[in-house]
């Protein structure tokens, strides 16, 4: 079964902050966004959207308004888009901050993947509801200084101590921890929506 070999950034942030992973071809676009969330690291709370080409594929909410639906993520499977190397796709997740992210295709091989695997990246997934890219390197800014007014924007107790707050840090190995478990339920569950998929 061909592999797709994917890169994807945040690419306004002010440092490296990037994943490169692998997953089928067979994946279904509402699977292949929960791959990029567990990828990345959010939480799945927030809506979103692929733009390829001139083409959109999301969730169809059905507002009845003026603004076009996108094409159902769950009718439409990676391999339905002929990808090759080199072809961009943008995935933006949260509509209000507006988190931006470039996938790259960068290679396609046969091969037997069980699991989406996560190979290599860089920084640590910015904090949900931070405001963006910009509210997000506020808040690191903010978390340099002692004496900052808002040093404390992640409350009183932060995910890890404010001395030691690395955001270039990559969780490779609870992040392939958690494909390996979607990758177990995608199996599964091959008809199922997965949006989110651990509360099915």
């Amino acid at each position: 079964m061909p592999i797709l070999q994917f890169h994807v950034s945040l690419p306004e942030c002010s440092f490296p902050l990037w994943r490169r992973f692998q997953v089928t071809d067979d994946y279904r676009f509402d699977r292949f966004h929960q791959v990029v969330q567990l990828a990345m690291g959010w939480d799945n709370y927030h809506l979103h959207e692929f733009t390829i080409g001139d083409r959109r594929v999301g969730m169809v909410l059905d507002l009845n308004d003026d603004y076009p639906e996108p094409k159902d993520e769950t009718k439409l499977r990676l391999r339905d888009f002929s990808l090759k190397p080199g072809d961009r796709m943008d995935y933006l997740y949260d509509f209000g901050d507006g988190w931006q992210h470039l996938i790259e295709l960068e290679s396609i091989i046969e091969g037997d993947l069980v699991v989406p695997f996560c190979l290599e990246g860089n920084g640590r997934c910015p904090i949900e509801d931070s405001g963006g890219m910009g509210g997000y390197l506020y808040a690191l800014e903010a978390l340099k200084d002692p004496n900052h007014p808002d040093r404390f924007f992640w409350g009183d107790e932060p995910p890890e101590s404010y001395e030691d707050y690395n955001p270039e840090f990559f969780p490779i190995k609870e992040v392939n921890a958690e494909l390996a478990l979607f990758g177990a339920w995608h199996k599964k569950h091959p008809r199922a929506k997965s949006t989110p998929w651990h509360q099915i």
